[in-house]
């Protein structure tokens, strides 16, 4: 099992890092390369909605950003933790809030929730250091069509 990290310093190029990532990973053929392209695409979209809300929200307290991430493949799952030293925030009752508040086909505040049904597992936590901790599974064996609630 190859154990990828990754680290990202400052906010306002790490969207741009992250899909240049992606794109070597792709060209490269070997981390990702014993999943099916939608797990790949689910793969991607869960950590692009993460980094994003990170952007977008996060309050970083006049810190500059500082952004790891774990990729861990295991078999038809691929397995990963992206740490931040941001202040964090009650993720699983902003998932509650933007479910509850969800309108028909909305522009904005879908990101936790395509993370929500990207995702076999997730949990938010803080480490023993004071980071932020998002660990989260994504796998083949799950059904790839993204089951969101529209109200």
């Amino acid at each position: 099992m190859e154990v990828t990290r990754q680290h990202f310093n400052g906010i306002a190029e790490v969207i741009d890092d992250l899909h240049g990532l992606f794109e070597e990973w792709e060209r490269e053929e070997a981390l990702l390369s014993h999943l099916d392209p939608d797990t790949i695409q689910l793969f991607r979209l869960a950590v692009h909605e993460w980094v994003a809300n990170l952007v977008q929200h996060a309050d970083f307290a006049d810190r500059e950003a500082s952004i790891t991430m774990d990729v861990i493949p295991n078999g038809h799952r691929v397995r990963c933790i992206i740490e931040d030293n941001s202040e964090g925030f009650p993720f699983p009752e902003q998932i509650d809030i933007q479910r509850d508040a969800l309108t028909p086909f909305p522009e904005r505040g879908m990101g936790l929730l395509m993370l929500n049904a990207a995702t076999e597992y997730f949990e938010y936590s803080e480490t023993k250091d004071g980071r932020r901790r998002l660990e989260f599974t994504v796998s083949s064996d799950a059904d790839s069509c993204l089951d969101i609630p529209f109200s």
